[in-house]
């Protein structure tokens, strides 16, 4: 097996990663999650925004950063290449352990707990086995595992058949969701009356909580950097399908949010569980919510695809630079795909299906996803001091005040959500688990860099 992949990966391919990947389980579930912390419509559209907004200005950033190092891996590659050996480390490990792993299992359990049963008209968690050692797997997160092995085989074909899958399951929700949106504001008559409850106090760390729900729904944005060694012309490629992929999810988020207030209103989008769906059936009954649940699901197993073809990529990377088995940086010659990273992801992406529920899940990753895209985010500044002469295909739109934006909303949310560990509040613990991983990796590495180091002096 050799160790370089072939450039298959065209611009509507990057561009199908990187919106497919965005649109996923998160704009249908985290708007009842927003709604519960911030229930007025102008705030609630507010943070979406923000989100947009955060996604964009990663998106700049990252776009300078992967046309200077086109190649597999990612903030690995940008961190390796700026802060050295163990943050390196630290992050590849978070990323690909925590967020990739954490992600496709999350999204998996998602599409298996709302979308498939509303298709086959069964409760999938009805049903299970009991595996050897006692472990208890319900219908649900079955349904999950097979998805996970099924996605993973597709990638196993390659690069060039796994974008192609990407594009037809990305373009056709694109589309179809704008037309919905459209037609939803268009048919709805006035929005419901507010409800008589009082609306719960906007405060800092409810907004940080619906922010970080945002945030979630909005990651994938970055996926295209991961496959840079894949991308055919990638210092034009790449910050094109940054840039115009999070500018089109961003949109149509939006416009999604506006159709789901004007149909169902705060109380009702707060309520809803699946806010599509939801939507879906006030407006049309049971066709339209079918129609819409086979959307979702087709848009939601393009974000799992997407991240099954990133993630790898991580693990790929951190094996050629020796801080994984090197096996893992074999890629196959026909099939020009790392087969070995690909499997090993898969494994840990179906012990958390078996382990976790879809928010706890959602709680473990959304915090590490934060310190990692500030830490990629910050290199753009550090190597414009650093190597000032180094060759910028392309340049930071809006730098320093788009990348300055990430990295400040990124401190704020991680300091927030350390005092609401540290004070104690309910489930706070939760998204520290992710940071844990992320601090073990980087203590593990620096002691073993030291005690190699300390050998090897006379």
């Amino acid at each position: 097996m050799s160790t370089v992949s072939r450039r298959v990966i065209g611009p509507l391919g990057g561009f199908a990663i990187v919106s497919g990947s965005m649109l996923g389980i998160g704009i249908f579930l985290s708007p009842p999650i927003v709604a519960k912390y911030v229930a007025e419509p102008l705030p609630f559209l507010l943070v979406w925004v923000a989100g947009g907004l955060t996604a964009l200005a990663g998106a700049v950033a990252c776009g300078e950063l992967g046309a200077m190092f086109p190649r597999a891996g990612g903030d690995y590659v940008f961190q390796y290449e700026t802060y050295g050996q163990s943050i390196a480390f630290a992050s590849g490990w978070a990323l690909f352990a925590a967020i990739f792993c954490g992600s496709i299992a999350t999204m998996s359990v998602g599409l298996c707990t709302y979308q498939l049963p509303a298709l086959l008209g069964v409760d999938l968690a009805a049903h299970g086995v009991t595996l050897p050692g006692g472990l208890q797997l319900d219908g649900t997160r079955l349904a999950a595992v097979g998805l996970v092995v099924m996605l993973t085989l597709l990638n196993v074909r390659g690069a060039r058949p796994s974008a192609g899958t990407q594009t037809a399951l990305t373009l056709v929700p694109i589309g179809a969701l704008v037309v919905f949106s459209v037609w939803a504001l268009a048919r709805a008559g006035a929005p419901p009356e507010p409800s008589s409850t009082a609306a719960p106090a906007l405060t800092l760390g409810g907004l940080v909580l619906a922010y970080n729900a945002v945030y979630f729904a909005y990651s994938g944005w970055i996926n295209v950097i991961y496959v840079g060694g894949e991308v055919r012309e990638p210092q034009r490629n790449i910050p094109r399908s940054l840039v115009l992929g999070s500018l089109s999810v961003s949109a149509l988020y939006l416009l999604l949010c506006v159709s789901f207030l004007h149909v169902l209103g705060s109380a009702g989008v707060a309520d809803a569980g699946e806010v599509g769906s939801a939507t879906a059936g006030v407006l049309g009954g049971d066709t339209l919510r079918l129609g819409l649940t086979v959307l979702i699901a087709s848009a939601l197993v393009a974000s799992i695809n997407g991240t099954v073809l990133a993630g790898a990529r991580v693990a790929q990377a951190m094996a050629e630079r020796g801080a994984l088995w090197s096996k893992l940086a074999a890629i196959d010659p026909k099939r020009s795909t790392p087969l070995r990273a690909l499997w090993l992801q898969a494994g840990l992406s179906v012990a958390l299906v078996a382990s976790g529920s879809f928010e706890n899940l959602l709680h473990l990753v959304s915090l590490t996803m934060v310190l990692t895209g500030s830490l990629t985010v910050s290199c753009v500044f550090v190597l414009r001091h650093t190597r000032p002469q180094a060759e910028r295909p392309y340049r930071a739109s809006g730098y320093p005040w788009l990348p300055g934006l990430y990295v400040l909303s990124s401190l704020v949310v991680i300091g927030v959500m350390l005092q609401r560990a540290l004070t104690g509040q309910p489930g706070a613990l939760l998204p520290l688990l992710g940071l844990a991983v992320f601090a073990s990796a980087f203590l593990g590495h620096r002691a073993a860099s030291r005690a190699t180091k300390h050998r090897r002096s006379p």
